[in-house]
């Protein structure tokens, strides 16, 4: 009489043993450049990437994103609206920079310009422009400097004052931001950092504020610096910030910086790759009419104060309101932890560039397809990363192949707890699969294939 196979658990499964379940799977858009007067020899690698998702279909207001993908996604043209979505689509054909990383870096320039005066109010507390993102990339490949030259290029043409005297890098302390703001009125402040890699190493020095003040400008709250004789503290500190760093940097210093303690929650993450090979070199397109808009938008939306979202944005709301508020398990959800935050400022910022009243429908359904694009990016930025060490440890032994339970509590020297243990595979669910009927009648793991 033959064995009765046992039964085999997938990734819901165990997430339901050992976690919350909550897989979110939907498809991802191709981006075509527009056709345009710029020549251009197009990466044919990189034009036959294929989505992060298996499934194709039109763009919904479901949320997207599967665990351990291989393959970036790419940023559905759906997400580019208004003026600067119209400036990303002229400079692309004549850029080798990265649509995204051109796109998160033009708001994030935009929202700093337009300062802090609009806003809208979610549950007591109120939502500014001013974003975070941060263009990961492969090194010297996924042209991030070459995607903020052209975004230099526009924001400088926008408000040259602005950008001279407001556009910051080289961050050291919590201290030395709020000295930026010392005797000056405009509290606008937008760093760009490079080399956010240093900004991070930055962090791991004990007793530096800069990741509490980040938070604290992020979330329109007095920033503070307590030094030995006096405080230093700004009102109304409008901080806008755009890091580039590589893959590689970011992965070894995840070991030591503890970037889930709400920093990374609060920026928008951007896979960044080269969009195309242009071996002659690229160029600047004519964009002044495109400038002359944002010029207009942003003088307008300086004076604006609360803006609201109008009858259809509100419907559309309620209804991806509960799906935005329940992110993933494990890292990847700690991450995406304020989506309905980060959705409803990219409208803002949006309906401002459109020199409207209110947030409308249009800007909160371009600002949920960036967010989604977002999700993506940062779920193929931190596959293989890990929030619990214990999670990281198991995954490493399970590349030898299959473990059994016991094994498992052998790798720890049988000094963790069933709890601890319980959530390292919380963490690992989407990538394991878990069958019973092992030696002895246990579990047996294994990395899914």
């Amino acid at each position: 009489m033959s064995a009765k196979k046992p039964p085999v658990k997938d990734a819901k499964d165990a997430l339901r043993e050992f976690g919350p379940e909550h897989l979110r799977n939907a498809p991802v858009e191709d981006w075509q450049p527009p056709a345009d007067s710029c020549h251009s020899l197009v990466n044919e690698k990189h034009e036959k990437h294929e989505n992060s998702c298996d499934t194709m279909a039109e763009s919904s207001c479901d949320s997207f994103f599967s665990y351990g993908e291989s393959k970036p996604p790419k940023l559905p043209d759906s997400a580019l609206h208004g003026p600067a979505g119209e400036i990303v689509r002229r400079i692309l054909p004549c850029t080798e920079a990265d649509p995204a990383a051109l796109y998160a870096q033009l708001l994030a320039g935009l929202g700093n310009l337009i300062g802090p005066s609009p806003n809208f109010l979610a549950d007591g507390s109120r939502h500014h422009a001013n974003l975070f993102t941060v263009i990961c990339g492969r090194t010297s490949k996924a042209r991030k400097g070459t995607s903020w030259a052209q975004v230099k290029n526009v924001l400088e043409a926008v408000d040259s004052i602005w950008f001279s005297m407001r556009v910051k890098s080289g961050i050291v302390s919590g201290e030395g931001i709020t000295q930026v703001f010392e005797g000056d009125s405009d509290k606008r402040l937008l760093l760009q950092e490079g080399e956010f890699a240093q900004v991070l190493q930055v962090m791991r020095r004990e007793g530096n504020t800069v990741s509490v003040l980040l938070r604290q400008a992020w979330d329109g709250q007095k920033i503070a610096v307590m030094r030995r004789k006096d405080a230093i503290e700004v009102e109304g500190a409008h901080i806008s910030l755009i890091g580039h760093i590589t893959e590689p940097e970011l992965r070894r210093l995840l070991a030591s910086v503890e970037m889930s303690n709400g920093l990374a929650n609060r920026c928008l993450w951007i896979y960044a790759d080269r969009s195309k090979l242009l071996p002659e070199g690229s160029r600047t397109p004519d964009t002044t009419d495109l400038i002359e808009q944002l010029s207009a938008a942003v003088n307008a939306a300086s004076t604006r104060g609360e803006v609201r979202r109008d009858d259809e944005a509100r419907e559309l709301w309620g209804k991806v309101y509960a799906e935005l508020s329940e992110p993933p398990p494990g890292r990847l959800g700690e991450i995406l932890s304020r989506a309905e935050a980060q959705v409803m400022r990219i409208a803002l910022l949006l309906a401002l560039l459109d020199e409207s009243a209110v947030i409308g429908k249009r800007h909160l359904e371009a600002g949920l397809e960036f967010w989604r694009y977002c999700e993506a990016s940062a779920a193929h930025i931190f596959a293989g990363t890990f929030a619990d060490p214990k999670a990281a440890r198991i995954w490493e032994a399970l590349g030898s192949g299959p473990i059994t339970m016991t094994k498992i509590h052998e790798l720890f020297g049988r000094n963790a707890s069933k709890p601890e243990i319980d959530a390292a595979l919380a963490e690992l669910a989407p990538r394991i699969v878990m069958e019973t009927g092992g030696p002895g009648g246990g579990k047996t793991i294994r990395r899914k294939t």
